[in-house]
């Protein structure tokens, strides 16, 4: 489950359930956009206010780490490590590599 919480009263603002743990961190943009993994494979990007999933993917491996959002030649990009392997967690085996996914549209500032 993905929650937002809010840092200065830590009311509950929103939660996102998925199918899978996430176990890494979840990372928010200035854009209003936030994002992370599960180790099920999936990708998620959803609206920081609301909580409503705006895309979701399924990449070749497990998400177990974080990630990073860049802007390159104006366009914001995210970068994620997949292949997540645990002899604790039950995911599927595949090859270690980085996803360099593109956001299209406005993101407001980054």
């Amino acid at each position: 489950m993905a929650p937002c919480v809010d840092a200065d009263t830590g009311v509950w603002k929103w939660r996102l359930k998925t199918n899978y743990p996430i176990l890494g961190g979840l990372t928010p943009t200035a854009g209003g956009l936030v994002f992370f993994g599960d180790v099920g494979g999936n990708f998620y990007a959803v609206d920081s206010v609301s909580g409503q999933k705006l895309w979701g993917q399924k990449l070749s491996g497990a998400i177990g780490g974080g990630l990073i959002s860049y802007t390159a030649n104006g366009a914001q990009k995210v970068a994620v490590a997949t292949g997540f392997i645990s002899p604790v967690w039950p995911v599927p085996i595949a090859t270690a590599k980085v996803a360099i996914l593109g956001i299209e549209g406005d993101t407001r500032s980054q």
